[in-house]
């Protein structure tokens, strides 16, 4: 079982649901836009002791990395994605309504 450490050190075990519900509140309502491609193509190495920290800036720079002018909105999703580690940082993630 692969085991992730959060922000505040507890360790829990890896629930890919998470982080689908992540990537869907970040490509919302936006066009040509996938929350799949954004998955799949961060590539993210699960091992155990990932730290959700980590998951989070590899889809950031995921959705940076995918900003092109045929393809503006990825500035949206990365946008979100910042915000959304911004506010775990701040205060512990008390919640966002889009991700509950």
């Amino acid at each position: 079982m692969i085991t992730i450490i959060k922000r505040n050190g507890r360790t829990e075990p890896l629930d890919i649901t998470k982080i689908q519900k992540y990537t869907s509140a970040a490509v919302k309502e936006l066009d040509n836009v996938s929350q799949s491609e954004l998955e799949v193509d961060a590539q993210i190495q699960f091992r155990d002791g990932i730290t959700s920290k980590e998951i989070q800036q590899t889809l950031i720079k995921t959705a940076v990395d995918k900003i092109d002018i045929d393809a503006p909105n990825w500035t949206f999703v990365a946008s979100r994605l910042f915000l959304f580690n911004l506010y775990h940082q701040v205060n512990g993630f008390t919640g966002y309504s889009s991700l509950k």
